[in-house]
Protein backbone atom coordinates (compact mmCIF):
# COMPACT_ATOMS: atom_id res chain seq x y z
CA UNK A 1 0.00 0.00 0.00
CA UNK A 2 3.11 2.54 0.77
CA UNK A 3 4.33 1.64 -2.49
CA UNK A 4 1.16 2.47 -4.34
CA UNK A 5 0.86 5.60 -2.43
CA UNK A 6 4.40 6.39 -3.33
CA UNK A 7 4.29 5.72 -6.93
CA UNK A 8 0.93 7.43 -7.41
CA UNK A 9 2.83 10.82 -5.91
CA UNK A 10 5.03 10.28 -8.20
CA UNK A 11 3.33 9.87 -10.93
CA UNK A 12 1.27 13.51 -9.35
CA UNK A 13 4.55 15.19 -9.14
CA UNK A 14 5.99 14.24 -12.67
CA UNK A 15 2.61 15.02 -14.57
CA UNK A 16 2.10 18.19 -12.47
CA UNK A 17 6.00 19.06 -14.22
CA UNK A 18 5.31 18.02 -17.66
CA UNK A 19 1.98 20.20 -17.57
CA UNK A 20 3.83 23.28 -16.27
CA UNK A 21 7.63 23.05 -17.51
CA UNK A 22 8.77 25.55 -19.12
CA UNK A 23 6.10 27.86 -17.57
CA UNK A 24 9.15 29.87 -16.10
CA UNK A 25 8.32 33.73 -15.52
CA UNK A 26 9.83 36.64 -17.73
CA UNK A 27 11.93 39.23 -16.11
CA UNK A 28 9.50 41.91 -15.68
CA UNK A 29 11.72 44.08 -18.49
CA UNK A 30 10.99 40.66 -21.00
CA UNK A 31 7.07 40.85 -21.35
CA UNK A 32 4.66 38.42 -20.10
CA UNK A 33 4.92 34.72 -18.48
CA UNK A 34 6.13 32.31 -21.23
CA UNK A 35 2.85 30.08 -22.16
CA UNK A 36 2.84 26.39 -20.89
CA UNK A 37 3.70 24.11 -23.85
CA UNK A 38 0.72 21.53 -25.21
CA UNK A 39 1.70 18.22 -25.05
CA UNK A 40 -1.68 16.54 -26.35
CA UNK A 41 -2.58 17.24 -30.05
CA UNK A 42 -5.38 15.24 -32.49
CA UNK A 43 -4.24 15.25 -35.97
CA UNK A 44 -6.83 13.64 -38.75
CA UNK A 45 -8.74 12.06 -36.03
CA UNK A 46 -5.58 10.33 -33.91
CA UNK A 47 -4.45 11.52 -30.95
CA UNK A 48 -1.08 11.07 -29.27
CA UNK A 49 1.46 12.71 -26.51
CA UNK A 50 4.20 14.57 -27.87
CA UNK A 51 7.29 14.37 -25.17
CA UNK A 52 10.60 15.76 -26.70
CA UNK A 53 13.73 13.71 -25.87
CA UNK A 54 14.95 16.01 -22.82
CA UNK A 55 11.41 15.04 -21.32
CA UNK A 56 11.51 11.50 -22.11
CA UNK A 57 14.94 11.28 -20.94
CA UNK A 58 13.72 12.90 -17.45
CA UNK A 59 10.99 10.81 -16.49
CA UNK A 60 12.96 7.25 -17.81
CA UNK A 61 10.86 6.24 -20.71
CA UNK A 62 11.51 3.43 -21.91
CA UNK A 63 10.07 1.24 -25.24
CA UNK A 64 10.48 -2.25 -26.64
CA UNK A 65 10.27 -3.94 -30.35
CA UNK A 66 7.26 -6.14 -30.94
CA UNK A 67 8.34 -9.40 -32.47
CA UNK A 68 6.44 -11.84 -34.22
CA UNK A 69 5.32 -14.84 -32.06
CA UNK A 70 2.86 -17.57 -32.61
CA UNK A 71 0.28 -18.65 -29.93
CA UNK A 72 -2.71 -21.44 -28.89
CA UNK A 73 -5.10 -21.10 -26.72
CA UNK A 74 -4.70 -21.33 -23.82
CA UNK A 75 -7.25 -22.15 -20.70
CA UNK A 76 -6.71 -23.23 -17.33
CA UNK A 77 -7.59 -26.92 -16.65
CA UNK A 78 -7.65 -27.67 -12.69
CA UNK A 79 -7.12 -31.29 -10.75
CA UNK A 80 -4.51 -33.33 -8.84
CA UNK A 81 -1.86 -35.46 -8.49
CA UNK A 82 -2.97 -39.18 -8.20
CA UNK A 83 -3.09 -41.66 -5.74
CA UNK A 84 -2.39 -44.63 -7.84
CA UNK A 85 -3.04 -46.96 -5.02
CA UNK A 86 -5.96 -47.93 -7.13
CA UNK A 87 -4.23 -48.27 -10.00
CA UNK A 88 -1.60 -50.51 -8.57
CA UNK A 89 -4.50 -52.64 -7.02
CA UNK A 90 -6.10 -52.77 -10.11
CA UNK A 91 -2.61 -53.70 -11.90
CA UNK A 92 -2.44 -56.46 -9.24
CA UNK A 93 -6.02 -58.07 -9.64
CA UNK A 94 -5.64 -58.24 -12.93
CA UNK A 95 -2.38 -59.60 -12.56
CA UNK A 96 -4.29 -62.33 -10.41
CA UNK A 97 -6.66 -62.33 -13.13
CA UNK A 98 -4.47 -63.37 -16.25
CA UNK A 99 -2.53 -65.73 -13.90
CA UNK A 100 -6.06 -67.78 -13.75
CA UNK A 101 -6.84 -67.52 -17.10
CA UNK A 102 -3.20 -68.93 -18.10
CA UNK A 103 -3.78 -71.79 -15.44
CA UNK A 104 -6.80 -72.55 -16.61
CA UNK A 105 -5.68 -72.52 -20.58
CA UNK A 106 -2.95 -74.98 -19.60
CA UNK A 107 -5.14 -77.30 -17.58
CA UNK A 108 -7.81 -77.24 -20.82
CA UNK A 109 -4.80 -78.02 -23.20
CA UNK A 110 -3.99 -81.22 -20.98
CA UNK A 111 -7.15 -82.58 -20.08
CA UNK A 112 -7.92 -82.57 -23.68
CA UNK A 113 -4.93 -84.14 -25.13
CA UNK A 114 -5.87 -86.78 -22.19
CA UNK A 115 -9.18 -87.46 -23.00
CA UNK A 116 -8.08 -87.89 -26.82
CA UNK A 117 -5.20 -90.12 -26.30
CA UNK A 118 -7.79 -92.23 -23.63
CA UNK A 119 -10.40 -92.69 -25.90
CA UNK A 120 -8.16 -93.19 -28.65
CA UNK A 121 -7.14 -96.02 -27.03
CA UNK A 122 -10.49 -97.61 -26.28
CA UNK A 123 -11.86 -97.07 -29.89
CA UNK A 124 -8.52 -99.28 -31.18
CA UNK A 125 -7.84 -101.83 -28.76
CA UNK A 126 -10.17 -101.30 -25.58
CA UNK A 127 -6.98 -100.82 -23.76
CA UNK A 128 -8.72 -98.79 -21.63
CA UNK A 129 -12.20 -98.80 -19.59
CA UNK A 130 -15.30 -97.02 -20.91
CA UNK A 131 -15.65 -95.76 -17.38
CA UNK A 132 -11.65 -94.09 -17.60
CA UNK A 133 -12.77 -92.59 -20.93
CA UNK A 134 -15.80 -90.86 -19.55
CA UNK A 135 -13.81 -89.73 -16.64
CA UNK A 136 -11.17 -88.54 -19.19
CA UNK A 137 -13.89 -86.45 -20.79
CA UNK A 138 -15.67 -85.46 -17.97
CA UNK A 139 -12.16 -83.45 -16.83
CA UNK A 140 -11.60 -81.97 -19.79
CA UNK A 141 -15.38 -80.48 -20.20
CA UNK A 142 -14.82 -79.08 -16.57
CA UNK A 143 -11.63 -77.64 -17.90
CA UNK A 144 -13.03 -76.20 -20.88
CA UNK A 145 -15.82 -74.75 -18.23
CA UNK A 146 -12.97 -73.32 -16.26
CA UNK A 147 -11.28 -71.74 -19.03
CA UNK A 148 -14.02 -69.94 -20.41
CA UNK A 149 -15.00 -68.38 -17.43
CA UNK A 150 -11.46 -67.61 -16.68
CA UNK A 151 -11.51 -66.04 -20.12
CA UNK A 152 -14.58 -64.14 -19.64
CA UNK A 153 -13.61 -62.86 -16.25
CA UNK A 154 -9.97 -61.92 -17.96
CA UNK A 155 -12.01 -59.83 -20.31
CA UNK A 156 -13.95 -57.99 -18.07
CA UNK A 157 -10.98 -56.69 -15.89
CA UNK A 158 -9.70 -55.71 -19.08
CA UNK A 159 -12.97 -53.77 -19.58
CA UNK A 160 -12.95 -52.53 -16.21
CA UNK A 161 -9.32 -50.85 -15.94
CA UNK A 162 -9.94 -49.09 -19.53
CA UNK A 163 -13.07 -47.64 -18.06
CA UNK A 164 -11.29 -46.55 -14.95
CA UNK A 165 -8.11 -45.01 -16.45
CA UNK A 166 -8.43 -45.06 -20.35
CA UNK A 167 -7.21 -47.32 -23.09
CA UNK A 168 -3.42 -45.93 -22.36
CA UNK A 169 -3.08 -46.52 -18.87
CA UNK A 170 -5.16 -49.65 -19.68
CA UNK A 171 -2.37 -51.12 -22.11
CA UNK A 172 0.26 -50.28 -19.52
CA UNK A 173 -1.57 -52.79 -17.19
CA UNK A 174 -2.60 -55.25 -19.84
CA UNK A 175 1.08 -55.61 -21.62
CA UNK A 176 2.59 -54.90 -17.79
CA UNK A 177 4.83 -52.46 -19.14
CA UNK A 178 7.57 -50.71 -17.66
CA UNK A 179 5.59 -47.64 -16.93
CA UNK A 180 3.33 -48.98 -13.86
CA UNK A 181 6.15 -49.71 -12.50
CA UNK A 182 7.57 -46.16 -12.52
CA UNK A 183 4.47 -44.77 -10.98
CA UNK A 184 4.39 -47.62 -8.35
CA UNK A 185 8.20 -46.84 -7.49
CA UNK A 186 7.80 -43.23 -7.58
CA UNK A 187 9.67 -42.50 -10.55
CA UNK A 188 7.09 -40.78 -12.09
CA UNK A 189 3.79 -39.18 -11.40
CA UNK A 190 0.15 -39.04 -12.65
CA UNK A 191 -1.93 -36.47 -13.27
CA UNK A 192 -5.36 -35.55 -13.95
CA UNK A 193 -6.53 -31.99 -15.67
CA UNK A 194 -10.12 -31.12 -16.17
CA UNK A 195 -11.22 -27.94 -18.58
CA UNK A 196 -13.92 -25.92 -17.67
CA UNK A 197 -17.11 -27.04 -18.83
CA UNK A 198 -17.78 -26.84 -22.42
CA UNK A 199 -14.42 -26.60 -23.31
CA UNK A 200 -13.46 -29.33 -25.33
CA UNK A 201 -10.72 -29.44 -28.18
CA UNK A 202 -10.89 -31.49 -31.33
CA UNK A 203 -7.56 -32.47 -30.60
CA UNK A 204 -6.44 -33.17 -26.97
CA UNK A 205 -3.28 -31.12 -25.89
CA UNK A 206 -0.14 -32.73 -25.93
CA UNK A 207 1.27 -31.39 -22.97
CA UNK A 208 0.39 -28.82 -20.12
CA UNK A 209 2.16 -26.36 -17.72
CA UNK A 210 1.94 -26.92 -14.17
CA UNK A 211 3.07 -23.83 -12.28
CA UNK A 212 5.25 -24.93 -9.13
CA UNK A 213 7.69 -22.91 -6.50
CA UNK A 214 10.53 -23.80 -8.25
CA UNK A 215 9.06 -22.55 -12.17
CA UNK A 216 6.78 -24.12 -14.56
CA UNK A 217 6.55 -27.93 -14.76
CA UNK A 218 5.67 -29.55 -18.43
CA UNK A 219 4.00 -32.55 -18.12
CA UNK A 220 2.86 -34.87 -21.35
CA UNK A 221 -0.71 -36.26 -22.01
CA UNK A 222 -1.30 -39.76 -21.98
CA UNK A 223 -4.86 -39.81 -22.90
CA UNK A 224 -8.19 -38.09 -22.35
CA UNK A 225 -9.68 -39.74 -18.71
CA UNK A 226 -13.09 -41.52 -19.45
CA UNK A 227 -14.56 -40.66 -16.06
CA UNK A 228 -16.25 -37.27 -15.27
CA UNK A 229 -15.28 -35.04 -12.25
CA UNK A 230 -18.66 -34.64 -9.99
CA UNK A 231 -17.30 -31.37 -9.01
CA UNK A 232 -16.04 -30.14 -12.23
CA UNK A 233 -17.88 -31.84 -14.57
CA UNK A 234 -15.39 -31.26 -17.74
CA UNK A 235 -12.84 -32.94 -20.53
CA UNK A 236 -10.26 -34.43 -18.36
CA UNK A 237 -6.99 -35.64 -18.89
CA UNK A 238 -4.61 -37.84 -18.01
CA UNK A 239 -1.10 -36.02 -17.66
CA UNK A 240 2.56 -37.55 -16.48
CA UNK A 241 4.94 -36.08 -15.24
CA UNK A 242 9.05 -37.33 -15.19
CA UNK A 243 10.32 -34.22 -12.86
CA UNK A 244 9.83 -32.13 -10.07
CA UNK A 245 8.12 -34.97 -8.27
CA UNK A 246 9.25 -33.84 -4.66
CA UNK A 247 6.66 -30.62 -5.72
CA UNK A 248 3.56 -33.18 -6.58
CA UNK A 249 2.91 -35.20 -3.37
CA UNK A 250 -0.46 -37.53 -3.77
CA UNK A 251 -3.30 -35.32 -3.96
CA UNK A 252 -1.72 -32.20 -4.20
CA UNK A 253 -4.39 -30.02 -6.11
CA UNK A 254 -2.91 -28.43 -9.07
CA UNK A 255 -3.63 -25.81 -12.11
CA UNK A 256 -2.41 -26.45 -15.10
CA UNK A 257 -2.27 -24.26 -18.73
CA UNK A 258 -3.50 -26.66 -21.64
CA UNK A 259 -2.62 -25.25 -25.22
CA UNK A 260 -4.38 -26.67 -27.91
CA UNK A 261 -6.35 -25.26 -31.65
CA UNK A 262 -4.53 -23.93 -34.49
CA UNK A 263 -1.48 -21.70 -33.85
CA UNK A 264 -1.95 -17.80 -34.65
CA UNK A 265 0.86 -15.31 -35.86
CA UNK A 266 0.79 -12.15 -33.80
CA UNK A 267 2.82 -10.02 -31.09
CA UNK A 268 3.17 -10.50 -27.17
CA UNK A 269 2.79 -7.12 -25.14
CA UNK A 270 4.57 -6.62 -21.73
CA UNK A 271 2.93 -6.73 -18.70
CA UNK A 272 5.29 -3.92 -18.00
CA UNK A 273 3.32 -2.07 -21.12
CA UNK A 274 -0.07 -2.36 -19.99
CA UNK A 275 -1.81 0.67 -18.22
CA UNK A 276 -5.38 0.68 -17.17
CA UNK A 277 -7.92 3.72 -17.47
CA UNK A 278 -12.02 3.08 -16.62
CA UNK A 279 -11.53 -0.92 -16.71
CA UNK A 280 -9.75 -1.00 -20.12
CA UNK A 281 -6.01 -1.94 -20.63
CA UNK A 282 -3.97 0.14 -23.00
CA UNK A 283 -0.27 0.71 -24.26
CA UNK A 284 1.11 3.60 -25.80
CA UNK A 285 3.43 3.21 -29.28
CA UNK A 286 5.71 5.60 -30.07
CA UNK A 287 5.03 6.30 -32.88
CA UNK A 288 7.17 8.99 -34.09
CA UNK A 289 10.41 10.63 -32.34
CA UNK A 290 8.40 12.76 -30.13
CA UNK A 291 5.03 10.79 -30.37
CA UNK A 292 3.19 9.00 -28.77
CA UNK A 293 -0.42 7.03 -29.38
CA UNK A 294 -2.46 5.10 -27.15
CA UNK A 295 -4.00 1.73 -28.71
CA UNK A 296 -6.02 -0.74 -26.76
CA UNK A 297 -4.99 -4.01 -26.11
CA UNK A 298 -6.54 -7.68 -24.93
CA UNK A 299 -6.64 -8.93 -21.85
CA UNK A 300 -8.22 -12.72 -23.05
CA UNK A 301 -4.96 -14.97 -24.10
CA UNK A 302 -2.42 -14.51 -21.20
CA UNK A 303 0.88 -15.48 -22.07
CA UNK A 304 3.86 -15.53 -19.73
CA UNK A 305 5.33 -12.27 -18.92
CA UNK A 306 2.05 -10.52 -20.82
CA UNK A 307 -0.49 -10.97 -23.44
CA UNK A 308 -0.94 -12.28 -26.70
CA UNK A 309 -2.56 -9.95 -29.68
CA UNK A 310 -3.84 -11.56 -32.48
CA UNK A 311 -4.37 -8.06 -34.26
CA UNK A 312 -4.56 -4.15 -33.74
CA UNK A 313 -0.52 -4.14 -33.31
CA UNK A 314 1.97 -4.65 -35.41
CA UNK A 315 5.23 -6.50 -35.51
CA UNK A 316 7.98 -3.84 -35.26
CA UNK A 317 6.47 -1.28 -33.23
CA UNK A 318 7.74 0.22 -30.37
CA UNK A 319 5.89 -0.36 -27.35
CA UNK A 320 6.08 1.77 -24.17
CA UNK A 321 7.27 -0.13 -21.52
CA UNK A 322 8.18 2.33 -18.56
CA UNK A 323 6.40 5.67 -18.65
CA UNK A 324 3.22 4.48 -19.74
CA UNK A 325 1.86 5.59 -17.03
CA UNK A 326 2.70 9.44 -16.98
CA UNK A 327 1.66 9.46 -21.00
CA UNK A 328 -1.71 8.14 -19.54
CA UNK A 329 -1.90 11.19 -16.56
CA UNK A 330 -0.62 13.25 -19.30
CA UNK A 331 -3.25 12.36 -22.29
CA UNK A 332 -6.09 12.37 -19.27
CA UNK A 333 -5.20 15.57 -17.47
CA UNK A 334 -4.35 18.21 -19.98
CA UNK A 335 -6.47 20.34 -21.67
CA UNK A 336 -4.95 21.82 -24.81
CA UNK A 337 -5.12 25.95 -25.25
CA UNK A 338 -8.60 26.94 -26.52
CA UNK A 339 -9.56 26.61 -30.01
CA UNK A 340 -6.81 23.90 -30.39
CA UNK A 341 -7.98 20.48 -31.40
CA UNK A 342 -6.73 18.80 -28.07
CA UNK A 343 -7.59 18.80 -24.56
CA UNK A 344 -9.82 17.13 -21.71
CA UNK A 345 -9.58 13.51 -22.02
CA UNK A 346 -7.65 13.96 -25.10
CA UNK A 347 -10.18 12.12 -27.81
CA UNK A 348 -12.40 10.36 -25.57
CA UNK A 349 -9.95 6.78 -26.03
CA UNK A 350 -11.53 6.23 -22.15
Amino acid sequence: MIRQTRLAHLVFVLVAGLLTYPAAQADDDEGPPIATPQRVFTEQGVTYVKLDPDTQQAIGLRTTTLKTTTYQTRRTAYGEVVDVSDLLADYQQFASVRARAAQTRAQLAASRAEYRRVSGLYKHQRNVSEKEVQAARATWRSDQASSQEARARLAAARNTIGARWGASIAEWVIEDQPAVEKLSTNKTRLLKLTLPLGETPTQPPAAAQIPLSGGTLVVSLISPAPRVEPDLQGQSYFFLATSGLDDLPYGRRVTGLMSYGPQRRGVIVPDTAVVWSRGSAWVYIKSGPAQFQRQPVRIDAPVPGGWFQASGLSPGAHVVTRGAQVLLSVQTLASAPKGQAAGGDAGGND
